[in-house]
């Protein structure tokens, strides 16, 4: 039995030795077989690589003008060794990069954007051993080819990307500006009112713009990272205040902050359709990275509001109680709301922004004009001058005064009778406000970086008097404006004797006209025909820093210019008017210049004096609520140089 054993093992041995052999043959087979797809494959995608990197490097298009993205990536892969046809394709496809909800970027196929190229090459390859061996054993007849693909995204060189913002931002809120930015929420439909505090918190808080346009995009309902068409989306403006505060509170702002921006959102009139890209300029191929950048809330919700506001004559009633001395409404109409802020390639879009385009008539009721020391004394100073012309001009054989020589003596007399106005007096003040604008006129990346705003400040016309129709001036404008009745050229008949007190009868007001008050100036600041100043944001001061960061602010020069009616206006204008039946001032009474001169230099200092304190700090406030500054322009501008070569992003 022993002998028969080293025969049995050494069979053993040569079974387990062919075995060995054969399944070395087969894994050194596969290797080699794997290998040679995997060469194959990274052929492919090289030639892929390739093909979309040039066609990306040189900006190609899907459609338009400009080089052809198909030519291009045919003839990379040409050059390469790569002919399509004959078992392998090369397709080519233009489009854009987006971040979806999982925060994954993923190609999106849009002829018309050339952000990104995409090339897909397929070719066929002699089929591998394991897919023979998976057809033989599922039973399926033996392929003769396997398709290998391989694909590539290249974007295209980043252009440069510039924002420009414009306007007097609110950095400290008053009182004054409290009031009126919660007047200004009515047009909104929202009964809300925030206190100073509520407001500086909105003043002093930074929201991010990207994470308020993917919130926004959410909410209305657009597809991620498609912001031309959230610009054109129909929102409303619970919509765009309530995206905000989402926002902030997901990035952790205070919890007030966002509770106030929530408020104003529940409260907010959701009947009318606006649309962010009439307060927000994005250019078309603006890049994400042009987005990440930070806006103020406050300018925020001003331009939602203006923007709600626009195409209608707002009724903005609240308390005008300036030291104590006037009530009234504002009455506001949006032409134009604010261009907030512009963000695009300066080398190719036109970057532009602008403040507001507003018309505001301001309405106070001013005190009895009799009780303002030294009016009334200037009044009886006008009985001599005004009664000798209006003797010559009407006809009317007045006495200056019932101290006359005639009157004196017992005989009747008819003598002026000048007063000023009795009762409250309704003064319109009228704003029309034309926009301050910039615009990105000239940039460099090389060898530092600079750049050129070209900026026009704001114009202001400003007209004081009445508006018979205030609904006319909304359309009209300020040429609409009617004198402002001062004074009554009154007469009576009055005789005395001697030193006895004097008996008149009953007095006609208005037989001797009237004067009346009206200003219609340019306040401020400039017009379309004046010329424009550059701002230059260079090294080393005022760099424009990238977008991701706070923007570099310059301002125009301060114009040459007085900041108060008191010295603005040069010179308040007076009528003096016929007698018209009835009417209180009627056809222009034709004075002469010496005398209408004489009354004007009474009047002005006083009328001056009056208005000043009144109307200043109110138009003042409202402007800078409104985010206008007359004097100078305050123009923030933000430059990222990108580098200049496509680049494979997935």
């Amino acid at each position: 039995m022993s002998s028969r054993f080293p025969a049995r093992q050494r069979g053993a041995i040569g079974l387990i030795a062919a075995l060995t052999l054969a399944m070395g043959l087969l894994f050194m087979l596969m290797v080699i077989d794997t290998s040679r797809l995997y060469l194959e494959q990274r052929r492919l995608q090289r030639i892929a690589d390739m093909a979309a990197l040039e066609a990306a490097g040189q900006s190609a298009v899907c459609s338009g003008v400009g080089p052809r993205a198909d030519a291009l990536a045919r003839s990379s892969a040409a050059r390469n060794g790569f002919d399509a046809g004959a078992g392998q394709t090369l397709d080519t496809a233009c489009g854009a990069l987006q971040t979806g909800a999982n925060s994954l970027r993923s190609f999106k196929v849009d002829v018309v954007r050339n952000e990104a190229i995409r090339v897909i090459a397929t070719a066929q390859v002699t089929t591998s051993v394991a897919a023979g061996v998976q057809a033989l054993a599922s039973g399926k007849a033996l392929p003769d080819a396997t398709t290998l693909s391989a694909r590539a995204i290249a974007a295209t060189p980043k252009p440069p990307q510039a924002i420009l913002r414009i306007g007097s931002t609110l950095a400290k809120v008053d009182s004054r500006q409290s009031a009126l930015l919660s007047a200004l929420l009515n047009p909104l439909g929202s009964h809300v009112n925030l206190d100073l505090l509520g407001w500086q918190g909105l003043a002093d808080t930074q929201i991010n713009l990207l994470s308020y346009l993917d919130q926004l995009a959410i909410d209305v309902r657009v597809s991620a990272g498609d912001y031309q068409q959230l610009l054109r989306a129909d929102a409303t403006a619970s919509q765009l205040i309530d995206a905000a505060a989402k926002v902030l509170q997901q990035g952790g702002a205070a919890v007030e902050v966002a509770t106030n921006l929530g408020k104003l959102a529940v409260g907010a009139d959701n009947t009318r359709v606006l649309h962010l890209g009439d307060i927000l300029d994005l250019q078309s191929g603006t890049t994400q990275a042009g987005l990440d950048t930070s806006l103020q809330v406050l300018d925020l919700v001003q331009s939602v509001i203006l923007l709600s506001t626009k195409d209608s004559a707002a009724v903005v009633e609240m308390p005008i109680d300036l030291l104590g001395l006037a009530k009234g409404k504002i009455r506001l109409k949006v032409i134009e709301p604010q261009q907030i802020s512009a963000i695009g390639n300066p080398q190719t879009d036109q970057i532009k922004v602008h403040t507001a385009q507003v018309r505001a008539l301001i309405s106070l009721d001013l005190p009895v004009l009799s009780t303002v020391t030294g009016l009334v004394n200037a009044v009886l100073d006008l009985a001599s001058p005004l009664t000798n012309i209006l003797n010559n001009l009407l006809n009317l054989h007045l006495l200056g005064t019932v101290k006359s020589l005639t009157c004196a003596l017992g005989i009747p007399c008819k003598v002026s009778d000048i007063q000023l106005l009795p009762g409250t007096v309704s003064l319109d003040v009228g704003l029309e406000v034309a926009k301050a604008s910039s615009e990105i006129s000239d940039y460099s990346c090389t060898p530092e970086k600079t750049l050129t705003a070209h900026t026009r400040s704001a114009a202001v016309d400003v007209a004081i008097g009445q508006f018979k129709d205030r609904e006319d001036f909304f359309t009209v404008g300020v040429a609409t404006v009617s004198p402002l009745p001062l004074i009554d050229i009154g007469t009576n008949v009055c005789s005395r004797l001697l030193f006895l007190p004097a008996i008149c009868g009953t007095r006609i007001p208005f037989e001797g006209g009237g004067i009346g008050l009206k200003i219609n100036a340019p306040l401020l600041g400039s017009n379309s025909t004046d010329p424009a100043s550059d701002l230059i944001f260079a090294p080393a001061d005022h760099t424009p820093p990238d977008v991701d960061q706070p923007p570099a602010y310059l301002s125009t020069t301060a114009s040459d210019i007085i900041s108060s009616l008191d010295t603005t206006i040069n010179g308040i204008e007076l009528e003096a008017y016929n007698p018209l039946h009835g009417n209180i001032l009627g056809s222009v009474l034709v004075l002469t210049s010496g005398v209408l001169n004489e009354v004007k230099a009474i009047l002005e200092p006083l009328i001056k004096g009056l208005l000043s304190p009144l109307v200043d700090p109110l138009i003042n406030a409202l402007l800078q609520t409104l985010g206008i500054n007359l004097v100078h322009v305050d123009v923030g501008a933000n430059l990222t140089c990108s580098s200049s070569r496509a680049q494979l992003v997935l």
